[in-house]
Order: structure tokens, then C-alpha cells, then sequence
């Protein structure tokens, strides 16, 4: 159930910076550590380097004994992804901005990384078809990052003075549960209406269905990948919300978020901190 907090610590429901421990609950700016600046870089880099060598395959006519319409297909396909996954490798950094929220420099990283196996790796050299476990790794890991995103939402609401109640772990620990796998269910939704509107092959409708671990030949391989995914989604946010759990009951951070300031709560804060 929702805790009530110290009435002497419930503001009057502005967003005026508090006044005492400000900084465990709020932020001036977003901190991007140097070894994530490596790692994004890095990735940048390689992402870059490859839309490169594209233009210069494509410049010189490519091989004209493999240059198919499929050979084709493919090398601008890798492109297209290529470029999305750039985009969205600076996506993190854009959401805390407009949520002015700050999350876990970890956190982030994870998300970077998962971007890249998913989008780049996954998609863009196809290693969700040269590698069956591929999809499922990854399903299991969104499972985590978005259990993990929910813990650093909530904390950032839980923790702060301007918040009227707290919940207590168990009820933090479930709605992390509940929400990754809400999203995981909404991207389900997703893949069946590409499949439906593109004739995509996002749900692997056209595979062997008895090259699945799980499932019966009869099901069909849409419905074993579908709940495949579903049941990953699911053992990674449990295990996440149950490391929460336990972490949250005894007292110890989990996966802390802090709000982002605006400019007049910044100020604000200075001209405190001076005062004292």
C-alpha cells in the first residue's frame, strides 16, 4: 500500500527545489560519465565507418557478379538501419531532457549498447537470422533494462520531498514487474500489426515451428515466437523487481533517478545554499 510520508516533508505541490539533501533527489544537468562518452563514441564511430564503406561500395559499382536485386536489397537495408540505429543511439540523452528526468549513468549505457545489438547488430547484419537465440537474448534483456527503467521512475517520484506519499518496495518491486511487461506486450502488439499492414516477418510467421525450443509443431511458429518473447519479457522483469525488492526492503538504493532542475530551481537552490 502507499505509505503516507512526513506531512513535514510534503511541499505545497509546486516545483520549488527542496531544501534540505536537494541533491540526492534533483539534478542541474545531465552527467554523462567518460567511459560512457567512450562506449557511445565508439559505436558512433563504427556506425559511421560503415555507412562510409556503404558509399564506397556503392560509388564503385559494388561487385557486378553479386549486384542481384536482392544483393541490392540487402546492402541498402543494412544502410537504412545503420542510420537508425545512430539516431537512436542519442535518443536517451533527448527523453531525460524533455522528461527532465535523470537516470542511472549505467542505466544508460545498457540502453546504448541494447540499441546497438538490437537495431545494428540484429537488424542491420542480420544476426537475428544467423543466430536463433538472438531475439530471445535480447527480449530477455529488455525484460531487465525496462523493469530497471521503472525503479529509476519511480524513485524519482518516491524519493522526493514533493511528493505527497511513498510507496513501499513491494508496491515499487510490482509496478517495475508490471510495466515492463506491459511494454513488452504493446511491442508484441506492434510486430503482429507490421506483419498485418507490411507483410513483414517481425512475429517469424514463416519459419519452422519446430526449430523452437517451446511449443508444438501445430501452434504455428507466430504464436511460440509471440509467447516465447512474452515469457522472456517476463523472467527478466522478475528477476529485476525481485533484486529490487530486496534491495529497496533493507533500506539500500535501487537504480536511483533524480529530477532534472529547471533554471529557476537552480537558482533557487544556489541562493539557498549561499544562505546557509
Amino acid at each position: 500500500m502507499a505509505e503516507k510520508s512526513d506531512p513535514n516533508q510534503i511541499h505545497d505541490g509546486s516545483d520549488k527545489a527542496c531544501p534540505e539533501d536537494d541533491d540526492n533527489y534533483f539534478a542541474d544537468e545531465i552527467i554523462e560519465p567518460k567511459i560512457a562518452k567512450y562506449i557511445r563514441w565508439g559505436l558512433i564511430f563504427i556506425l559511421i565507418l560503415s555507412v562510409l564503406l556503404f558509399v564506397y561500395r556503392y560509388l564503385t559499382g559494388f561487385d557486378t557478379e553479386l549486384a542481384t536485386d536482392e544483393f541490392l536489397e540487402n546492402e541498402f537495408f543494412f544502410l537504412f538501419f545503420t542510420t537508425m540505429t545512430l539516431i537512436y543511439l542519442f535518443l536517451p540523452k533527448f527523453v531525460q531532457k524533455k522528461m527532465k528526468f535523470v537516470a542511472d549513468p549505467w542505466l544508460v549505457i545498457v540502453i546504448v549498447l541494447f540499441i546497438f545489438a538490437g537495431s545494428f547488430l540484429g537488424q542491420g547484419l542480420n544476426f537475428f537470422e544467423r543466430f536463433p537465440w538472438w531475439d530471445v537474448f535480447l527480449h530477455t534483456i529488455s525484460g531487465i533494462i525496462l523493469g530497471l527503467i521503472a525503479f529509476a521512475l519511480t524513485s524519482a517520484l518516491n524519493e522526493s520531498k514533493d511528493c505527497g506519499i511513498k510507496l513501499n518496495p513491494f508496491y515499487v518491486a510490482l509496478f517495475s514487474f508490471t510495466f515492463a511487461i506491459a511494454v513488452g506486450a504493446l511491442w508484441e502488439i506492434v510486430e503482429y500489426l507490421f506483419d498485418w499492414f507490411l507483410a513483414t516477418t517481425m512475429q517469424c510467421w514463416d519459419q519452422d515451428p519446430s526449430l523452437y525450443i517451446t511449443g508444438r509443431i501445430y501452434q504455428g511458429a507466430g504464436l511460440i515466437d509471440t509467447m516465447e518473447d512474452l515469457i522472456v519479457d517476463t523472467l527478466g522483469a522478475l528477476f529485476v523487481s525481485t533484486v529490487g525488492y530486496f534491495y529497496l526492503s533493507r533500506g539500500k538504493p535501487f537504480m536511483r533517478g533524480k529530477r532534472l532542475r529547471t533554471k529557476e530551481q537552480q537558482n533557487e537552490n544556489k541562493e539557498h545554499k549561499e544562505k546557509k
